[in-house]
């Protein structure tokens, strides 16, 4: 028996912008360097060292189960979990329970990444998840994982959001064991969230971080109780990245709400569009870290 398959397909927004004013050789090398730090997060995220951690853990072994492929082209990043298959799995309760533990690790993966690119160069992403077939080899991915994946970023995200399939959502007994892990590790911190405006199911990436030092959280407590100095040493490095994310989100809106004052009225469509995209991202931002009391400051204005 074999897992259930994710696939990822994620654009870059703001890439094109970058790129279309990189004119020196220095500014190409420096953009350069960036993808190269971005390609480098995830060979260190599935190096010999990490596959070698899992295999002597007690918990769940991700390498037992999937081959982990990804590949950067262009402004896009394509990730897939390749389900391998594990003669000694016959439970498809266990095969769900899994599946669906495998995404709390792509999330916690995609986090650095995330972290990234709006922390160096004021990127945000967007994207599509699937749980349909897709192949990477080197650069060259294929299939219909990748294709559906692509549609849901292209058609359906909207705004910069990591939206999911149907194929996941409907799937039951998957969506049951996801609900069970979040209420189990993040106490009821789900890690899809639904939008109540358009109905689309979506990474909640900052719930997800913000569930990690939620003091409601029995794990949480325990930390605390057990453990003060780690507990604030994860603290920091929670509360840097919710006030860079708050940060680069202000910054967006002010360059974009500025570079407004300068199009002609009749032009201001295209850009009032991007200005929607990121007072949503804003929304999404203040939502959630309004509701934790260690860090609810960190709003945007």
């Amino acid at each position: 028996m074999k897992l259930l398959q994710w696939t990822i397909f994620i654009d870059m927004l703001g890439y094109r912008e970058i790129n279309g004013a990189i004119n020196t050789e220095g500014a190409a090398q420096d953009f350069v360097d960036f993808m190269l730090m971005n390609k480098s997060i995830f060979d260190i995220q599935n190096n010999k060292t990490i596959e070698n951690s899992y295999e002597n853990s007690e918990q769940f072994n991700l390498y037992q189960f999937y081959d982990i492929k990804y590949a950067f082209v262009s402004d896009s990043f394509i990730l897939t979990f390749y389900p391998l298959e594990v003669n000694d799995l016959t439970n498809s309760d266990k095969m769900y329970m899994h599946s669906a533990n495998a995404l709390f690790i792509i999330t916690m993966r995609l986090q650095t990444f995330i972290f990234n690119c709006f922390s160096e160069k004021g990127v945000f992403l967007r994207g599509g998840i699937s749980n349909k077939y897709c192949y990477i080899k080197d650069s060259f991915a294929v299939g219909e994982g990748l294709i559906e994946a692509y549609k849901i970023e292209s058609t359906i995200a909207i705004y910069p959001r990591i939206a999911f399939s149907k194929d996941v959502i409907t799937n039951k007994k998957l969506m049951k064991k996801i609900e069970f892990l979040s209420n189990e590790m993040y106490n009821g911190n789900q890690i899809i969230s639904v939008d109540p405006n358009d109905n689309v199911y979506f990474l909640d990436y900052i719930g997800f971080q913000l569930a990690t030092v939620d003091t409601r959280n029995k794990r949480v407590q325990v930390l605390v109780l057990k453990n003060r100095k780690q507990f604030n040493k994860h603290l920091e490095l929670v509360r840097f990245y919710i006030e860079k994310h708050a940060s680069e989100i202000g910054l967006k809106l002010q360059e974009l709400k500025s570079k407004r004052l300068t199009i002609p009225k009749d032009g201001q469509h295209g850009i009032d569009r991007v200005i929607e995209k990121f007072e949503w991202l804003r929304s999404y931002h203040n939502d959630k870290v309004c509701k934790n009391n260690l860090l609810s400051h960190f709003i945007v204005n």
